[in-house]
């Protein structure tokens, strides 16, 4: 009767530790990283009670073993690792829809400015001495710069915003790193040992992890004593045991507008180790999006300066007197890297504008040679030789460098030729009558001409040349040859052939007779003039960029499309990873996740056994008092 008494009570206590269990596992259905637990159960040892030749044995009952999550491991490291895509993908669309907001659209964006200003120059080219027309011109100019300005202005915000974001991410690393360190030290030292912690303790450790993956990639391995091992990026360390080393974010040596991700203790930088996770998403878009957008925003504020100016000094303003820069640009910048130890120092200079690239440059010195990488497509420029070879792979795409000091063996630096071309882009001159419309030389024919030769109206070609505005007279001394001011020797005459003097350019066609004369001048006082007027505005349409195959608008245009398209793809892949993440989740809830009707079910199963081992100890009671009854007679 005892043995029915122990036994009763061993079920009593088995039915309630399962009931408390479902009861719990009811309670947390809706709780965030809840696995539910279940109580394990084994028959004891019975008891021999004799038999001779046919042994019998009684049995003793039951015992609750453990109480244990239902876990699969794979399928949490699953569900975790398309967290830390979905979180970096999420973080990339988010970033990318705000800087196509600042890109804007064909009707707010920068291309209409554009057309504007070489709308109001080709009014200036229709009436070239018209004052108002002129200021309009300038007005418009000024709102185009405006709008450089303002573009470039609103993507420093955006690259701020994502410094400060990624900062606050490192902020949260640290402490769900010094969270899950606590979690360790709670399940090494609870009771049992690490091994056989607390489910809800482990439990809470996992939520820890999955938080963090949201951030960063993440690895984990269980030690012996139950701790788990966190690694991220490409297998740094950031919990052992009960340890967390923290991270710290801090200017970049290379470029200082940008963040690099260190460990306090070392000072081991780690950015490029991070690809997935919100601090992946957030460099993705910095390296991926923003930095190729504002090279090319730059590229686009360059190409118009320079090739605007360039042609703006071939011609002649209204006070006669020779076109200078119209628009200011930013010049192009190295950086050299904080951690160098040489005294070398570059500038750099634009020599080709058609052919720059958008796009940054990384240079490394060895001790005795360079090396050159292009950023933006990693392409390696110069593989290994000296600082004339850098020079000519660099000529390749519009640069040239110049050295002062000495670098040492491994000294880097970054080329940007045009990172700040649109901040620094802006109108420099101010009075309307600047305007070079005109082209700064005229050509005119002898009345006195017997032959059919005519002159062209004549371009110039080297503003820099000292003699462009010098008079010079052409006179042929018989059908086929002429002399230039006089010179003796003639030269022979070709119809329509080139005649380049004194940085301009004319051609003569026709038959002119023997001493017909013409003549190259000034174009002083020539402002009704409006040949570079028109090649000014021929600008717009022109192919100046990229080795002639950009106008500017095609820059604006594949700048904005390439964000679309960028945005377009992280949208699309964002929603096929939420998918796979959740099927991922819902694969491991079918696992691990509670299933209300189940528990329910398993309530009244476990009640039941509750009530029927209660009956057995009431049995059990009930016959020791009728024998105790008994006795006492």
């Amino acid at each position: 009767m005892a043995d029915m008494m122990r036994t009763g009570l061993a079920a009593l206590t088995a039915s309630q530790r399962a009931l408390a269990t479902a009861s719990h596992n009811i309670a947390n259905a809706n709780t965030t990283g809840y696995t539910r637990q279940r109580v394990e159960l084994a028959s004891r040892r019975p008891e021999y009670v004799g038999g001779g030749a046919n042994p019998q044995f009684i049995g003793n009952g039951v015992d609750v073993t453990s109480i244990n999550r239902v876990y699969n491991s794979f399928l949490t490291e699953q569900t975790r690792n398309y967290g830390s895509s979905v979180g970096q993908l999420e973080t990339k669309d988010r970033w990318i829809s705000q800087l196509d907001g600042v890109l804007g659209d064909g009707s707010t964006g920068l291309a209409p400015a554009v057309k504007q200003f070489f709308a109001s120059a080709q009014d200036v080219a229709n009436s070239p001495a018209s004052l108002p027309a002129r200021q309009a011109l300038l007005g418009q100019a000024e709102t185009l710069a405006g709008q450089f300005n303002a573009l470039d202005g609103k993507m420093n915000v955006l690259r701020d915003g994502v410094n400060q974001e990624l900062s606050g991410a490192v902020t949260t690393i640290n402490g769900l790193a010094e969270n899950i360190a606590k979690a360790n030290q709670a399940i090494t030292l609870s009771p049992g040992g690490g091994n056989h912690a607390a489910p809800d303790l482990l439990d809470q450790r996992d939520q820890l992890v999955a938080q963090l993956a949201e951030k960063v990639a993440v690895n984990t391995v269980i030690q012996s004593d139950g701790s788990m091992s966190v690694f991220i990026g490409n297998g740094q360390n950031l919990v052992m045991g009960l340890k967390a080393n923290m991270l710290e974010t801090k200017p970049s040596p290379a470029d200082p507008r940008k963040l690099d991700i260190q460990f306090k203790q070392g000072s081991s930088v780690i950015t490029d180790a991070f690809s997935t996770g919100e601090v992946g998403g957030l460099l993705a878009f910095q390296n991926q999006v923003l930095d190729p957008a504002q090279n090319k925003l730059g590229l686009m504020a360059a190409g118009l300066a320079q090739t605007f100016n360039d042609q703006h000094e071939l011609g002649m303003d209204l006070n006669g007197v020779l076109g200078g820069d119209f628009f200011n640009s930013g010049v192009p910048t190295v950086g050299s890297n904080a951690n160098n130890t040489g005294t070398g120092a570059f500038t750099a200079t634009i020599t080709n504008i058609g052919k720059v690239q958008p796009s940054d440059y990384e240079i490394k010195y060895d001790g005795a040679n360079y090396s050159a990488v292009r950023v933006s497509d990693q392409k390696t420029i110069l593989g290994s030789g000296n600082l004339a070879a850098l020079n000519t792979a660099l000529g390749n795409d519009g640069l040239s460098l110049t050295l002062t000091g000495s670098p040492a063996i491994g000294d880097r630096f970054l080329v940007q030729p045009v990172r700040t071309a649109a901040t620094d882009f802006g109108v420099k001159i101010k009075d309307p009558n600047l305007f070079a419309a005109a082209a700064p030389i005229k050509t005119s024919a002898d009345q006195d001409n017997s032959g059919t030769g005519k002159i062209s109206a004549g371009e110039a070609l080297d503003a820099a040349n000292a003699n462009l505005l010098t008079t010079v007279n052409i006179q042929f001394t018989d059908a086929t040859h002429y002399t230039v001011n006089g010179v003796a020797s003639a030269t022979t005459y070709a119809s329509g052939e080139d005649i380049n003097i004194n940085g301009w350019r004319i051609q003569l066609t026709g038959a002119p007779g023997t001493g017909d004369k013409f003549q190259v001048s000034s174009n002083t006082g020539g402002v009704g003039d409006n040949r570079n007027g028109l090649k000014l505005n021929e600008l717009q349409t022109g192919k100046k960029l990229l080795n002639g195959t950009s106008t500017y608008q095609d820059m604006q245009s594949q700048m904005v499309s390439e964000v679309g398209a960028q945005g377009s793809a992280t949208s699309s892949t964002l929603k096929t990873q939420e998918a796979l993440q959740e099927q991922a989740i819902q694969a491991r809830d079918n696992v691990s996740g509670v299933n209300l009707d189940e528990e329910a079910a398993n309530l009244m199963k476990y009640q039941r056994s509750y009530e029927a081992a209660a009956k057995v100890v009431q049995i059990g009671d009930s016959l020791i008092q009728t024998l105790l009854g008994m006795l006492g007679r």
